[in-house]
């Protein structure tokens, strides 16, 4: 286990260290060039002999920084003639990886995650109830009238669960807020152990999410925000009964980044 107030000691760099650097220096320039170029989703990077002479590297060191940026999500490698990287948009599951490495490093549970969602959700729903769009709201309401469909105990209400409090991040206009939310949940997804919701929790959420949606449907920061961290506090607090043992159970990285899932809402 990695101490979060370790030191760091300094250690003689050797020439793989330098690639690395050099690598990283490219792979700066690289996201750089494609936002001065106002490259889009699915466009292509100049070809490889092209960006060696542009950026002054051996080619080991220029496709060690276009693995970099794969592996963040910047970019696609596609193999063969007429491949090479292709610009493509990073998804909260990029993100969940990364957090969830970090977060098994200093040794964090799953009850960390809890505590951050509690902290940002009130804040996240008043954000909503200003900014949310048209298009926002109707995926709410379409989201909250599957769940009312749907039995608590059922997979399919867990996941529309989650999908919900996505979509009242998403609609907060805040991409930080939607990005933090969706890897919240995508790690949490990726514990292993089943959430289900007993009929007494599943209709006190559904009234809950009714409430919610009405203050933001109102433009009322205040009342979505109160309902919300009322919301919060009753649901943390059914998950420390429930699953303790999930709550005291450490993040893996390895957990995280074996679930794909693009849980931005569609139009």
């Amino acid at each position: 286990m990695v101490s979060r107030a370790s030191a760091v000691g300094k250690v003689k760099e050797g020439p793989r260290r330098h690639g690395t650097k050099r690598a990283l220096r490219v792979a700066h320039q690289i996201v750089d060039e494609i936002g001065r170029s106002a490259l889009d989703v699915g466009d292509k990077l100049p070809p490889e002999q092209e960006m060696l002479i542009r950026y002054g590297v051996a080619r080991a060191t220029l496709r060690e920084a276009l693995r970099f940026l794969e592996l963040q999500g910047v970019i696609d490698l596609k193999p063969g003639p007429g491949g090479g990287p292709i610009v493509r948009e990073p998804k909260p599951d990029n993100f969940a990886s990364t957090m969830a490495l970090l977060l098994q490093f200093v040794g964090a549970d799953f009850r960390a995650l809890v505590e951050v969602r509690q902290a940002i959700g009130p804040g996240m729903a008043a954000h909503a109830a200003e900014r949310a769009t048209a298009n926002d709201i109707d995926l709410l309401c379409g989201s909250l009238d599957r769940l009312h469909g749907l039995d608590g105990t059922s997979s399919d209400y867990v996941e529309e669960n989650r999908r919900f409090h996505d979509i009242l991040a998403w609609a907060s206009q805040n991409p930080l807020i939607g990005f933090l939310v969706v890897a919240l949940h995508h790690i949490t997804n990726a514990s292993g152990i089943g959430i289900t919701y007993s009929e007494v929790e599943r209709n006190y959420q559904l009234n809950a999410y009714d409430r919610i949606l009405s203050a933001i449907k109102e433009r009322n920061p205040e009342l979505a925000s109160t309902e919300t961290l009322r919301f919060m506090r009753r649901s943390d607090s059914y998950l420390e009964k429930r699953y303790p043992d999930l709550m005291s159970k450490c993040v893996h990285w390895d957990d995280a980044a074996a679930i794909i899932r693009d849980t931005r809402p569609k139009g």
